[in-house]
């Protein structure tokens, strides 16, 4: 067994990568595309990126999108693909110091099936983190995963209560889609559901 689930990442990266790719992104994320095509084109941050399908999708609707990935092969193997729009940096939450050394503002952040693998304790800053990251009009996406964790790679409970409380003391508003109703897994596990979750800066709020 994997304690870290990067390393599991990087040395299954061919599998992660035909797992991730057959999946269309715009399906994906069909719940939130409506918010997204309100949002105006900018940059946006893809935090966990894998195989770089989300960043792509977002490249082709003109975003300048910086993707994250910490994992090696699946980092590399990705950047083969990758459109101009797009550029890759090694770095990993809770920090995001590569990121966060630049000083940028992201109008779109996006964190698909990532938030199970920081721990709780760090939940706090990382969010603190992304928050500074993230426009003053700016849409922050979460997807949450329930279900059993994968034995090979670390995972921890999420919910939405947390994220609410997490978001508070950051004036940042908390929504979800569908009602709170999970969202079936695209992949047809029975055993996983999903939950999407909007961030948003409160309106005359601050850090």
């Amino acid at each position: 067994m994997s304690n870290d689930p990067i390393s599991y990442y990087h040395q299954n990266a061919r599998t992660f990568m035909a797992q991730y790719d057959s999946m269309d992104a715009q399906q994906v994320h069909a719940r939130w595309s409506d918010r997204l095509a309100q949002l105006p084109v900018g940059r946006a941050l893809d935090v966990g990126a894998g195989s770089g399908r989300d960043a792509r999708w977002l490249a082709a609707l003109g975003w300048q999108v910086t993707a994250v990935e910490p994992a090696a092969a699946l980092r590399q193997r990705a950047q083969c693909r990758a459109a101009s729009a797009i550029a890759w940096v090694d770095d990993r939450l809770p920090d995001l110091a590569q990121v966060r050394s630049h000083s940028p503002q992201f109008g779109l952040i996006l964190l698909s099936a990532v938030w199970m693998h920081v721990t709780p304790a760090s939940r706090p800053a990382a969010l603190k983190g992304l928050a500074s990251l993230l426009d003053q009009g700016g849409l922050m996406v979460f997807t949450l995963r329930f279900g059993p964790a994968d034995p090979q790679r670390p995972m921890y409970p999420v919910s939405l209560d947390e994220l609410r409380a997490l978001a508070g003391p950051l004036a940042m508003s908390v929504e979800t889609l569908s009602g709170g109703v999970l969202e079936k897994d695209q992949l047809d596990r029975p055993e996983v559901s999903w939950q999407t979750v909007l961030l948003r800066h409160v309106a005359g709020g601050c850090l």
